[in-house]
């Protein structure tokens, strides 16, 4: 019997970790064994109830998360890991120290990839070059004190950190503008915002477009089905000209008559678990590229019945 991948899942307490183990478990029971490591206690963890196994990490920023996570990737012989944090994109990458010496896979993208589409204002400046409609990203002398601007951490994720500002509080704010973008602000009446799901690997493309009908902390809770084809062009130009990973979302809004993409997420997302019940099952397919399992093209077959997917909440037992 063929051996089963060992995959480590980075940020186990979310709920990103919660349905890729869920997707492992009901899937791929007897191909794959998933571990998941989090900052909080075991638990403290939903995840780590469903896991081959639960590790105690320092953050991902702490000087000592690289050396842990490599003595937890060599003690159980791990094949894959999967960082679900953006900043661990910068750490984990397939060129990094650790992923070379220790031999082994990596989900995140190539640094190059990273830098190019995860920070905010690298993601303006790529987009520009490729005639990708997204709101413009403005540098210090480019501030208007009466206009209003999104304000955003380069490098974050969800909500965290965002925040709506008049041009004469972001000057007076002594923003560091090597780590933070100072975006147009484009939530007028006209405001819509889907999320664009993507499969990318070996030339073949798959997307989902969901709306974003009500969101908690950055992530989707309540989604509806759009026309996919809409966004169709936008990614092929992205996927032609930077090397994406094999899986990544990406997020629109309607704003001036056309629509802009303003955020690229390099990994799964939580919401991804919204379009795994619609028929889109890109976590799935994840897990099969990397246990080297045939992807069936019949995982994309969206169901457009079905007219709305709700989140809800699951009580999680500790004994």
């Amino acid at each position: 019997m063929e051996k089963r991948k060992r995959i480590l899942v980075t940020a186990g307490g979310t709920a990103t970790a919660w349905h890729l183990v869920n997707v492992a478990q009901a899937y791929y029971r007897n191909d794959v064994e998933i571990f998941v490591c989090d900052t909080n206690a075991k638990e403290l963890v939903p995840a780590a109830h469903l896991a081959k196994g639960f590790f105690q990490v320092p953050l991902s920023y702490d000087s000592q998360y690289v050396s842990v996570l490599t003595k937890i990737i060599q003690e159980n012989c791990v094949d894959v890991v999967v960082p679900l944090i953006p900043y661990e994109a910068m750490i984990l990458h397939p060129e990094a120290t650790p992923i070379k010496e220790l031999m082994i896979k990596t989900a995140a993208p190539k640094l190059k990839t990273t830098e190019a589409l995860a920070d905010k204002v690298n993601l303006c400046r790529t987009l520009e070059g490729m005639d990708i409609p997204t709101p413009h990203v403005f540098g210090k002398n480019e501030i208007s004190k009466t206009s209003k601007y999104i304000v955003k951490p380069r490098f974050g994720f969800g909500s965290v950190g965002i925040k709506i500002l008049s041009g004469e509080e972001v000057l007076n704010g002594n923003f560091d503008f090597s780590k933070w973008a100072i975006q147009e602000y484009c939530h007028e009446e006209d405001y819509d915002e889907v999320t664009v799901e993507v499969f990318n690997f070996e030339g073949y493309l798959k997307i989902f477009a969901r709306r974003r009908i009500a969101t908690k902390a950055g992530v989707c809770v309540k989604m509806e089905p759009v026309n996919s084809k809409i966004f169709l062009p936008f990614i092929k130009k992205m996927t032609e000209s930077v090397e994406c990973p094999v899986v990544f979302n990406v997020q629109f809004l309607f704003h001036q008559q056309e629509w802009k993409l303003f955020d690229c997420n390099l990994r799964l997302g939580a919401g991804t678990a919204l379009s795994t019940a619609i028929g889109f099952q890109l976590t799935r397919a994840l897990l099969a590229v990397l246990s080297g399992i045939h992807v069936d093209h019949s995982w994309f077959n969206v169901d457009y019945n079905v007219k709305k997917v709700l989140r809800v909440y699951q009580e999680i037992v500790v004994r």
